[in-house]
């Protein structure tokens, strides 16, 4: 009987270590991933409206109400700065951001969400069109921001193949001297995800002349990492290379390091 005991004793902890184990390994699945579906609203544009950006965010199916964050920026074609202006939840799963947009011209937007260790971001024309009466350029010369700020992390850089490759540049915050950080970049071509490139961050204070470089490891579909660690305060330029098949590209971007 003690025997029989203790035999069934040994199984039922064998059972309980054997369910621990499975349900270890499938927290560590990563989850499902993370759908955006954008909407603009009105469809059609005329200048001095103001259009709102709407993305829904779900996961399986249900509505994602805790991303990280949501953001939209949007840019007219051909200017090298962009406007990003960050959303809000109105429910749902469904995040808005709300600007007016005084010239006409073609533009673009991309929204960018964060969620759930995902990132997804996808780009999308669009047209403003003149008022009526109104002959195209005869508005004033710049789009009128009324929100947002001003940046150029979006901006393409220099693909030796004439086809421009897209960044999002997303540094943690608040970095701090000689203690490591992560840097990441979010990289698109021809509205796609840029997987299975090498991609290195070169970074450098002001005009030193020794040059840092760090290898990024891409951690999901077009999203690349690397942790670094700045010795000093002050100004950096952290330039991001991309290499794949006959794609040679680089692109700078400005980093404060308190």
């Amino acid at each position: 009987m003690k025997r029989t005991m203790i035999l069934l004793l040994s199984m039922l902890m064998l059972l309980l270590a054997a369910c621990g184990k499975e349900n270890e390994q499938q927290a560590l699945l990563p989850g499902s991933p993370v759908e955006a579906a954008f909407t603009l609203e009105p469809k059609e544009l005329v200048a001095g409206d103001t259009v709102t950006f709407s993305v829904k965010v779900t996961q399986d199916g249900q509505p994602v109400d805790d991303a990280k964050e949501v953001k939209f920026e949007w840019w007219k074609d051909g200017q090298e700065k962009h406007e990003t202006i960050p959303a809000s939840l109105q429910g749902d799963g469904v995040y808005t951001a709300q600007q007016t947009i005084s010239e006409p011209g073609s533009y673009f937007v991309y929204y960018h969400v964060t969620a759930r260790d995902f990132h997804n971001m996808q780009k999308t024309p669009f047209t403003v069109n003149s008022k009526a009466g109104e002959t195209p350029g005869s508005t004033p010369s710049a789009p009128q921001a009324d929100a947002g700020q001003a940046h150029d992390h979006g901006a393409a850089g220099h693909a030796n193949n004439g086809e421009a490759v897209d960044y999002h540049f997303s540094p943690a915050d608040n970095i701090q001297v000689a203690t490591p950080a992560a840097l990441t970049v979010h990289l698109m071509k021809d509205n796609k995800a840029l997987d299975k490139a090498t991609v290195k961050f070169e970074f450098w204070r002001g005009t030193d002349q020794k040059h840092s470089f760090l290898d990024a490891t891409e951690t999901a579909a077009g999203q690349y990492e690397g942790n670094v660690q700045f010795p000093t305060a002050g100004d950096y330029t952290v330039k991001v290379h991309v290499e794949k098949g006959d794609i040679h590209d680089h692109k700078d971007f400005s980093l404060s390091i308190k």
